[in-house]
């Protein structure tokens, strides 16, 4: 079996900060929780994970293949949602479902449509009007709608109430 991710020896120096020599692995079906301070790394990791930080040495395995190639469709394949979840203030839940449908090519119109329900998202509102909590759980019925194999997620549950969590 595959691991999901693999890592071996990422370095990544900054001025003031070091993630030095990082070795894990992730096999397919499981789960795994990266636990630490703030400013531990925890977000350096991830984003050094989905290449958007370019390490400084060592390699990233994504669903087997290297996060340096054809990171586009390792991206198909990985759902993300961060603290930020990034969506453009403007758009309806429902505007976000058509996008992430030219987005993704295994996008879910019903798996999103069926989240928004369960999640109690508004179709009518703009992504600017929604609290804390309902703009990530916006970006988790997303994150969750195009058949990833792997999820990270970083903050995911932040201002997320108790009953949502679960």
């Amino acid at each position: 079996m595959t691991n999901a991710l693999e890592i071996k020896n990422l370095s990544k120096k900054f001025k003031s900060f070091k993630l030095d020599n990082i070795n894990l692995a992730l096999p397919s079906g499981c789960i795994m929780g990266l636990i630490g301070e703030n400013g531990a790394g925890k977000s350096t990791l991830i984003k050094l994970i989905l290449n958007i930080l370019h390490k400084d040495d060592g390699t990233v395995t994504i669903l087997g293949r290297d996060n340096n190639d054809n990171i586009r469709l390792t991206k198909e394949e990985v759902g993300v949602v961060t603290d930020e979840v990034g969506i453009p203030e403007c758009l309806k839940a429902e505007q976000v479902g058509k996008i992430m449908k030219h987005t993704f090519r295994y996008w879910d119109e019903k798996a999103f449509d069926n989240y928004l329900v369960k999640l109690d998202i508004p179709r009518d509102k703009q992504f600017k009007d929604f609290s804390r909590g309902t703009k990530m759980k916006l970006g988790i019925a997303a994150a969750l709608s195009h058949k990833s194999r792997l999820l990270l997620l970083d903050e995911a549950t932040s201002g997320l109430d108790p009953v949502v969590r679960d």
